[in-house]
């Protein structure tokens, strides 16, 4: 296959994450000069897939790839194992987007993004943490952003130091330089994390399998994150839950996810049993539908709650106050003029110490109190 390669305007800001990973990129960030929603209007569906297909290291690999995609709907496909040599950002004949990094063996492991043409000028940013990590942002409306984050997870064959390597790669893909309201992982975790157990609000109860010493390290970077893994809370027919099958056909385990830092945003997680191009591991897909004006409801909502310094601080003062109060207080033989006297102190005293706060946009507050 002929590769176009185009030089994308840089996008105004910080181009990469410093210090992290091995310290390689693709030079800053690739996207748009002047980024639009495309067609004019909110980007409020958006489906997003993973997939391990062993390997797109020739042009071949590719376009039986594109060829499979022509049949599906998709939008941001994040690869693993691409086995493709370097590290580039190119446009393809057919106008998507591919982003891939390679593995830390040559022809071996890696990571990428393929972006569908129709988003491309919402890129705002993309590229990598390390080998095994790589990550896309993309811009949904004014306000709101999307970041992807792709995973290869090293096998059984690695420590388990490697594998808290690559959460810790993960980390700092999710809270790097460029933030996004809505935060997306998924990849291929070569763990089974299993059925939900008691108090894991953050799996949900259609698992599959049993839980593996790897599932277990999963679910407690989950639980450190505030991740949801979105696999679990749709329920789905066996034959349609399980990711990877071994070289014999017996063994079937559900090793890929996609997970969510706000899972009410997706519609929908399943295994696409149609997509085939010869790999050992099935395409899984993600189904987003954002309301942003009830995303907008959230927002406001959560920015007047008091913040737990200020509730801290203004519960130890206000209990201080509040003694002191109560002890100067008029005790007399009229009941309903004690209440009013206690209801009045308590109104006075709340307000005083729990004012509502608003967050600016740029992260900072503004005190309503006056």
């Amino acid at each position: 296959m002929k590769k176009h390669h185009r030089k994308w305007p840089s996008v105004p800001g910080d181009p990469a994450i410093p210090g992290y990973g091995s310290g390689r990129g693709n030079g800053g960030v690739e996207g748009a000069n002047s980024l639009r929603v495309t067609g004019g209007c909110q980007l409020t569906k958006l489906t997003l897939a993973t997939y391990n297909g062993r390997t797109i290291r020739l042009d071949s690999h590719l376009t039986e790839l594109e060829v499979e995609l022509s049949r599906i709907n998709w939008h941001i496909l994040g690869l693993s194992e691409v086995r493709r040599e370097g590290e580039d950002t190119i446009t393809l004949e057919s106008g998507h987007l591919l982003y891939f990094r390679e593995g830390d063996r040559a022809s071996q492991g890696g990571v990428g993004f393929l972006v569908n043409k129709t988003l491309v000028n919402n890129v705002v940013e993309v590229n990598s943490v390390s080998n095994r990590v790589a990550y896309l942002v993309l811009k949904l409306t004014n306000r709101y952003s999307l970041k992807v984050v792709q995973v290869y997870a090293p096998t059984s064959a690695h420590s388990d130091e490697e594998v808290e390597a690559m959460y810790d790669d993960i980390t700092k893909a999710i809270h790097g330089t460029t933030s996004a309201h809505y935060n997306v992982v998924m990849g291929d975790f070569n763990a089974k994390v299993g059925v939900q157990k008691c108090d894991e609000p953050i799996i949900g109860p259609y698992g599959l399998g049993r839980r593996n010493h790897r599932g277990q390290m999963l679910v407690n970077f989950l639980e450190m994150q505030g991740l949801f893994l979105m696999n679990s809370f749709y329920k789905k027919k066996p034959q349609r839950r399980w990711t990877w099958q071994s070289p014999d056909t017996v063994t079937r385990n559900e090793i890929d996810f996609i997970m969510a830092d706000k899972k009410h945003i997706f519609r929908d997680v399943s295994v696409v049993n149609r997509f085939n191009t010869g790999s050992d591991h099935r395409l899984v897909r993600g189904t987003l539908n954002i309301n942003f004006k009830a995303e907008r409801l959230r927002l406001v909502k959560s920015t007047l709650r008091p913040t737990p310094p200020q509730m801290i601080h203004g519960s130890e003062q206000f209990q201080l106050e509040l003694r002191n109060r109560f002890e100067s207080l008029e005790t007399t033989g009229d009941v309903d003029e004690i209440t009013d006297n206690v209801v009045k102190t308590l109104q006075d005293l709340g307000r005083r110490h729990f004012p509502p706060v608003r967050r600016n946009r740029r992260g900072g507050s503004n005190d309503r109190s006056t």
